[in-house]
């Protein structure tokens, strides 16, 4: 074989070997983007379930405050019902919040879009469900009070904070203080570049079908721009 047509069949070669590695990544793409859509889906969906547990939540509180307000004895005589009913009203407020956020949010990704646009629609939504689960999740070390408050109120007519409420106030200080050192821990972490604990809160509020989604997708990006 003559030395130039061997540069020709390598050159043909070549060609043929970038164009399957051109329909691999294309492939490869379409699959992570794929796998990523189908596994917001479900979380999509769930908001739904956020929504309405919101609605249920804010109607709750509201019928714990404007009870408590309008009984015998009105709000100075259900301090506990009334704050406890205030407070659940803008939990459940916050929970529809969240739900209608991250849904539009998930809605707006546009999955034909390149890789990197896809990504940075991805991060607005990690940080929305980051965001909420740390404002409904982690608030609970408080709002355990409160439900039960109203739970005695609704069904029994009773302030089970009016016998002690000096107690109600230091589980509620213990509630909050608790909620303080997460927090410290967490900006402490960050401060000093402990990445590893600052994404573990990360990985863990975002949840499972957010962060396989968006490794899919980052690992795509890093071969296109290998």
């Amino acid at each position: 074989m003559e030395l130039d047509d061997l540069k020709q069949a390598l050159t043909r070669l070549d060609k043929r070997f970038e164009a399957q590695a051109a329909t691999d990544l294309a492939i490869a793409r379409r699959d992570a983007r794929n796998r990523a859509a189908d596994g917001l889906r479900p979380m999509a969906r769930g908001q739904i379930g956020l929504i309405v547990s919101g609605a249920i939540t804010a109607l709750l509180g509201v019928a714990t405050w404007h009870g408590s307000a309008f009984s015998s004895g009105g709000i100075a005589g259900h301090i506990g019902p009334f704050v406890s009913g205030i407070l659940f009203h803008a939990y459940g407020v916050a929970m529809i919040m969240f739900g209608v956020i991250i849904r539009l949010a998930i809605g707006n990704v546009d999955w034909a879009a390149p890789v990197l646009s896809i990504q940075r629609r991805l991060a607005k939504v990690r940080q929305a469900y980051v965001l909420a689960g740390i404002i409904i999740g982690l608030t609970w070390c408080v709002l355990w009070m409160p439900a039960l408050v109203m739970a005695f109120f609704l069904l029994f007519g009773a302030d089970i904070v009016a016998p002690s409420p000096e107690t109600w106030l230091w589980l509620g200080a213990g509630g909050i203080g608790l909620m303080a050192v997460v927090g410290l821990f967490f900006l402490w972490a960050k401060a000093t570049g402990r990445t590893a604990i600052t994404d573990g809160f990360g990985r863990a509020f975002a949840g499972e079908r957010l962060n396989r989604a968006q490794a899919d997708l980052a690992a795509i990006g890093a071969f296109e721009r290998d």
